[in-house]
């Protein structure tokens, strides 16, 4: 993995290369991602809109023939969040971020790619009736599965942030990312708007639940942050 995030910072033309390759391989659009965050990190958001402009192309056309985005718009995410921790240098600012981004993606995903979201409903939806599952009405599975999506994208897309950030802290700031990591602290302020999303999900019914299920990841990673942190600060390993 380093040797190719040395590869892909030799010039802009690497750059864009791996981009555009790995965004259209099946299953591997999260190394695209990867790429483009490493490219914002290291040398600006300026760098990188050339590098998304030409190795976006692949994954815009294959938005258009098969009407999947999945693999633009974490790399557009990608770009949004690598931004934010260039300038921000916050790791809970971005996960807070990342958070009002799976919201705007429920809204958004409808518009963007009906035909994947009604394809993947009917898909589900026949394979709970094949297990003899009683099948809910398509709009409650629909809902459930833009819902997924979204909060999906964005996470893979901070996942790619955080390997992006892992290269940089290999080649130029060695454990960088690791202290980065441990120190992580969601701020009042978010964790109050992230748990009140949380309660009123919760608590207005299944068409607000949504507004849970994008923030809860965020208290995953910040926990999963405090025991590296407190494991590491107790010397366990």
């Amino acid at each position: 993995m380093n040797a190719l995030a040395n590869w892909v910072m030799k010039r802009r033309m690497n750059a864009i290369i791996g981009v555009a390759a790995f965004s259209v391989i099946p299953l591997m659009f999260w190394l695209a991602a990867a790429i483009l965050g490493f490219v914002v990190l290291r040398k600006g958001v300026a760098e990188a809109i050339p590098v998304l402009a030409w190795g976006g192309l692949p994954p815009l056309m294959l938005w258009f023939y098969q009407g999947d985005a999945t693999s633009l718009i974490v790399l557009v995410q990608v770009l949004v969040l690598g931004y934010l921790l260039r300038t921000k240098i916050s790791w809970s600012f971005v996960l807070t971020a990342a958070s009002g981004i799976a919201l705007l993606g429920v809204f958004f995903l409808p518009f963007l790619m009906p035909g994947m979201l009604n394809l993947m409903t009917e898909m589900i939806q026949l394979f709970l009736s094949e297990q003899k599952i009683e099948v809910p009405d398509k709009g409650i599975v629909f809902g459930q599965v833009v819902v997924a999506l979204s909060t999906v994208q964005v996470f893979v897309a901070v996942a790619a942030l955080f390997l992006a950030r892992k290269w940089q802290a290999a080649l130029y700031n060695p454990g960088g990312l690791r202290n980065e990591f441990h120190q992580l602290r969601l701020p009042l302020v978010s964790v109050l708007l992230l748990g009140g999303m949380v309660l009123l999900g919760e608590s207005l019914g299944e068409e607000f639940h949504f507004l849970a299920q994008v923030s809860v990841p965020v208290f995953v990673l910040a926990g999963i942050a405090l025991v590296h942190g407190v494991l590491a600060k107790k010397e366990l390993g």
